[in-house]
């Protein structure tokens, strides 16, 4: 499959080789760009960028040492160069296949002639990757039904899987004792499940850890199917394998299951398969949450009584699960008042886009969450489930869409 490349173009800012790292370093002052192509007159060189010339001036004696020094001697290793006309499964083998330290490194596109035409967001490949594989199943699904026989075979495996992944999700949720008189439990949930297809690849769980504690993980399989059913099937199962003290370190928990993950798939020949997640643990006596993420997007915390509405954050968002082996998984711990709120989501509700293709985005998303603060939790589901519908072009999903609400009463 072909396609135009430069209509993915993140940016096309650039520097030139001769120019010293002091310089680079002004020049990324003044743009939000982890990555600048390096030009020699016509010819790309590769790629700088904005951390390493930040490390190489911040060390005790950096400054002295190199920021008279042209910026060509401290490149990017091994850059990823596409050229337009270049088949989509050469770019994906080609960018997927880099190991974890230069994994999210811009892609340098080039012309015909070998011209700079800018760079790609590795992220922008992941997700036009997504709507490749959607592309296929629709059209299995369509060769499927023109042969009857084959169709009522697929349609029966389909629903058998639809069944196991209804099984995964929780029946009901744990119960919590009440700190206040009227009985009502300290941490509530809510969810909201909605698969593109018969089946999907979304996947969230609720572990009660103690009478104060409990820890929720969410996950997004990549690609749609039996094939992202059988990988929740697999979390599930390294999941449920965890002895009890694993729940406690969310980042443990994340390292556990994507070295088992990691090593499943990869005796399984599937090297390019991939989820994204994130482990959080809520503790009611202390008032906290402690979190870790492998490149899954951040809760919403809607924090009532300052009427304030905004994601988590984290220094260190971590790499997906399933790629790499040896990732390392990093936590962050935030606190809430009572009353507060947490909302869990995976990027099918972020990524609905207009009909003039701009995305819905996590901005919009907190928006419409900040109409309905102070309402319980399963409303103001419904109100961020509305309006991202709402948004989208035609007015549905086009991704599966799971979103696990947490009231901290």
């Amino acid at each position: 499959m072909v396609i135009d490349y430069r209509e993915i173009v993140g940016h096309k800012s650039c520097v030139w080789a001769d120019q010293t790292i002091g310089e680079v370093v002004q020049v990324f002052a003044h743009h939000d760009f982890d990555f600048m192509a390096v030009l020699e007159r016509n010819t790309v060189l590769g790629l700088c960028s904005k951390r390493d010339v930040g490390i190489l001036l911040g060390s005790k004696y950096g400054f002295s040492l190199f920021a008279n020094r042209p910026i060509r001697n401290h490149l990017r290793p091994k850059p990823v160069f596409v050229r337009v006309g270049t088949p989509a499964h050469e770019v994906f083998t080609t960018v997927f296949a880099r190991g974890e330290e230069a994994f999210y490194d811009d892609v340098l596109l080039l012309g015909p002639s070998g011209g700079f035409l800018g760079l790609i967001f590795t992220q922008s490949l992941i997700k036009l990757q997504n709507r490749f594989h959607l592309d296929i199943i629709r059209l299995l699904e369509e060769q499927g039904k023109e042969i009857s026989r084959k169709n009522e075979q697929i349609e029966a495996d389909l629903c058998l899987s639809r069944e196991l992944q209804q099984a995964f999700l929780p029946l009901s949720y744990p119960n919590f004792p009440s700190r206040s008189p009227g009985g009502a439990d300290t941490i509530r949930f809510h969810h909201f499940y909605r698969p593109l297809g018969i089946v999907g690849g979304d996947f969230f769980y609720i572990k009660k850890l103690s009478s104060q504690t409990v820890g929720i993980f969410i996950a997004d399989v990549m690609g749609h199917g039996i094939r992202s059913t059988i990988v929740t099937a697999m979390l599930r199962a390294l999941l449920e394998e965890l002895p009890e003290e694993g729940y406690k370190n969310p980042a443990g928990l994340l390292d556990h299951v994507n070295q088992k993950l990691t090593r499943i798939l990869i005796e399984a020949g599937k090297d390019i398969l991939y989820a994204t997640a994130l482990y959080l643990v809520v503790d009611a006596e202390q008032q906290s949450i402690q979190y870790a993420s492998a490149g899954h997007p951040l809760p919403i915390h809607i924090q009532v009584s300052e009427k304030r509405v905004e994601a988590l954050v984290h220094s260190n968002p971590g790499t997906v699960l399933g790629m790499f082996g040896d990732t390392v998984f990093f936590n962050n711990e935030a606190h809430y008042e009572l009353g507060d709120s947490l909302i869990l989501f995976t990027d099918g509700i972020i990524e609905v886009e207009d009909s003039a293709g701009k995305e819905f985005g996590c901005a919009c998303l907190c928006e419409a969450t900040r109409s309905v603060i102070g309402h319980p939790v399963n409303e103001v589901i419904d109100a961020m489930v509305s309006r991202s519908k709402g948004f989208a072009a035609k007015g549905e999903f086009t991704d599966d869409v799971c979103v696990v609400g947490v009231d901290l009463a």
